[in-house]
């Protein structure tokens, strides 16, 4: 891929391509013009084969010369808009459709323009597509996949184990965060939270399991204000053998209150203090923790969509450690109208994020979840959400 996030391409990253004499590769694939209106199967071919493997980008409107970058050769004569959305009408013939693919046209002056495709490798793999001029009675239908710089058909073992990959992932992610879980309970943190309830969100992309994504922890360093929640009043952070570690910043006992952990591979974790910070009084503020788990679910996918990070995911929350704390459901902090929960850990039922890129709507996640919590507690619904479902917090 070109090493840059989409947005950020512009005239001169696409100059640098030529000019550094870049060469085609496992992600990377030049083409001079655009796929012409009768020369469907080309283009079906190097989607469902970057989508089979490790993702790539198309970069049309560059001229090669034995798989390396030579000129730049921009698209005239059609609009970007019209060019995207036919080339859009032409990949839903994949199937099942890829999610995630983004298109970005890049300004050459002069009214021409670059145009790159850029395929996500895919967890709803394998992909297939229809040679042109078959239909689905013909034997025209092909798995294929990016070997390198070839385009080559899945063996039978390869289809095996596309078909299985995602399972697998699955349960690897699920294995991930158990034994994440375990390690909170103990108090072997990177900074061990206080005793007492613990609330805990974990965003698992699939991605994170196979190998396929990585967080430059260095630049997050750099700019970690993204993960500080409003309520710490300022952070700190560290870097640590996971990756990076983010806290409140202030005095000791103040950071030992929540944190956020950054994990290499792009595996999230936030975690907070579930208890009133009256060490008097034994309660679990509801309105507290269900605006924590509120807030570090929108925050943990918005910082993976940040990265870069794409494909579905695993979302866990957990009220770890309720035994002899109430559940204080009247308001933040007030003893009356209190539960107590039938048991001391807490796991709520995981969402499955489809496409992390593609979540607009966080509360179609959390509210749910919230429900299930408040239930455990025995109360109908979360009381933060309105009838109608509309985040509107007690006051």
């Amino acid at each position: 891929m070109v090493p840059q996030r989409l947005e950020l391409i512009d005239r001169a990253e696409v100059d640098r391509l030529c000019s550094d004499a870049v060469a085609e590769n496992q992600t990377l694939d030049f083409k001079r013009e655009l796929p012409r209106k009768d020369a469907k199967s080309d283009l079906l071919k190097d989607v469902c084969a970057f989508a089979n493997a490790d993702g790539g980008d198309l970069v049309y409107g560059i001229a090669d010369a034995a798989g390396i970058a030579k000129a730049v050769s921009p698209i005239t004569g059609e609009t970007p808009d019209h060019a995207m959305r036919r080339l859009g009408q032409v990949l839903d013939a994949i199937e099942p459709r890829v999610r995630g693919m983004q298109m970005q046209p890049v300004d050459m002056g002069e009214g021409g323009y670059c145009l790159i495709l850029r395929v996500p490798a895919s967890f709803d793999a394998p992909h297939r597509y229809y040679s042109e001029g078959g239909s689905r009675s013909d034997v025209f239908c092909r798995f294929v996949v990016r070997n390198g710089t070839r385009t080559m058909d899945l063996t039978y073992e390869q289809l095996r184990t596309a078909f299985d990959r995602t399972a697998t992932l699955t349960d690897r992610a699920a294995r991930f965060i158990e034994e994440r879980m375990d390690v909170i309970r103990a108090r072997k943190t990177w900074r061990a939270l206080e005793s007492g309830p613990v609330c805990v969100v974990h965003v698992v992309p699939i991605a994170s399991q196979s190998g396929r994504s990585k967080v430059d922890v260095v630049a997050t360093y750099n700019n970690f204000g993204q993960l500080v929640f409003e309520s710490w009043h300022g952070g700190s952070r560290e870097l640590n053998l996971d990756g990076l570690f983010v806290h409140p910043g202030g005095p000791q006992h103040e950071s030992d209150v929540a944190y956020v952990q950054v994990f290499r591979g792009g595996a999230l974790e936030a975690a907070r203090v579930a208890k009133a910070l009256s060490r008097e009084v034994k309660h679990i503020p509801s309105t507290v923790v269900t605006t924590f788990y509120r807030a570090a679910i929108i925050k943990l996918l918005a910082f993976a969509r940040s990265v870069g990070i794409s494909g579905p995911a695993i979302v866990r929350a957990t009220l770890l450690e309720t035994t002899g704390y109430a559940f204080a459901i009247g308001g933040e902090h007030w003893e009356r109208n209190t539960a107590f929960a039938d048991r001391p850990d807490l796991p709520l039922p995981d969402e499955w994020v489809d496409s992390i890129e593609d979540v607009t709507n966080a509360d179609s996640i959390v509210r749910p979840m919230m429900d299930v919590l408040w239930q455990a507690f025995g109360v109908e619904r979360c009381m933060e959400y309105d009838l109608k479902g509309v985040w509107n917090p007690r006051r």
